[in-house]
Parts: C-alpha cells; structure tokens; sequence
C-alpha cells in the first residue's frame, strides 16, 4: 500500500470535488482567523488547546454503522472526542485510534466512572460501509462507535469542528487514498466544542487531561 500523505497538494480532483474543497477551505480558514486567539493551552492541561469560550455545534445528521441517525443531541451527557479518518487509512487513523484506545483503558484503570466517548466520523462513505465502520473502530475498542454520510452532510459537521478532507484521484487499481484534518476534537457534555488535541499526539499528556476533563461537567 502506498503512503498516505497526510496533506499533500491536491493533484487531481473533479469539480464537484474541487467545489466542496474551496468551500470548506473558505470555512476552515475563516474559523481560523476567528479562533487563533482563542486557542491556548489552559494552565491544567498538558496537550488539550482551548476555547475560553464554549462554542454551540449546529444541528447536523449522520448515520451510524446500523444505519440509525447521529445528530448533535448524540454529544450530549458525556464527554466526547471526534476524530475524522477513513478505514483505508495506512498511519494516522490506526495510530490515533490506538492511542485514544490505550487512553480509555488507562481511564478504566484509573476507575474513571464516566470516561470520553470515542466517534470516529469516516470521510470515505463510499467505501466505508456499515460493517467496515463497524468492525474497523470495534477492532481498536468495543466502545468506539462510527459514523458517515454524503458529502454534503459531512460538511454539516466537519465546518464546524475546523476538518478538512480532500479525496486524491484513484490509482490504475482504482485505489485512492484521502487526505484529511488529524486532530482530536473535544465536545463537551452539552454537546459544545470547547478545545483539540492536535497532532502529535502525546498520549501520556492526553490521558492526564481527560482524566481532568472527567472531572468537569462542562458548565
């Protein structure tokens, strides 16, 4: 399998494609002016950035890997971390998804009562099927749970988390691999974005701040 470039320049895409891409660079870029100064690492966490501020995510609907609709009401009660992949994925969806699988077990062993719930939002629905979402997150923890959608409904999501992804044009076998955004969105028990954890991962300082976080209720 060839390496996945985690954001190389976009060689070949169609003008659907390209559309949806300028779009979400356009929304990305102006989600960055805005947040830059909001993002700081708060003074009791080790690799989580910060909002100072709560931000509301708006409604949305994906499906999961039975089919059933996940909405924003799915982020509320717990903890949440999002991470945006594809199942093909060669090395950073496997290595975070380890990494926040050795993160649940140290919370357990920790005796966290309500530890972060794990969604892994796959930005390849056209081969990430139900069974493939399904035995993929499951392979990493029983507890992880997957969802997709059309394009068009992913946006709904990933504008306003700050993801990208942009699909490369298929080799002569038809494969083809996707660049996407990398880091750990944190969304709070009233279903809010509040902070990341971006790439590189530390998953020492990772566990040590969710163990923070389990102690909020993020009022």
């Amino acid at each position: 399998m060839r390496n996945h470039p985690r954001f190389s320049p976009i060689r070949s895409v169609s003008g659907h494609t390209l559309l949806l891409v300028l779009v979400a660079v356009v929304a990305v870029l102006a989600g960055i002016i805005v947040a830059r100064p909001l993002f700081q690492p708060g003074p009791e966490y080790r690799a989580a950035s910060m909002y100072p501020q709560a931000r509301p995510i708006e409604p949305f609907e994906l499906h999961d890997a039975d089919g059933s609709a996940f909405t924003e009401a799915d982020f509320t009660g717990g903890w949440t971390l999002v991470f945006f992949g594809f199942t093909n994925c060669p090395d950073i969806c496997p290595d975070t998804l380890g990494r926040l699988a050795t993160a649940m077990e140290r919370l357990d062993q920790m005796r966290v009562e309500n530890p972060p719930r794990v969604v892994f939002v796959s930005v390849d629905p056209q081969r990430d099927d139900g069974e493939a979402m399904r035995d993929y997150v499951k392979w990493f923890d029983e507890d992880f749970r997957a969802i997709t959608g059309d394009d068009q409904a992913l946006m709904q999501l990933t504008r306003q988390l700050g993801a990208l992804y942009v699909r490369q044009a298929a080799d002569d076998t038809g494969f083809y691999s996707v660049d996407h955004s990398g880091m750990i969105v944190i969304i709070d028990p009233q279903g809010r974005m509040v902070g990341r954890f971006p790439q590189p991962l530390d998953t020492e300082a990772m566990i040590a701040d969710l163990f923070e976080l389990s102690r909020r209720r993020g009022a």
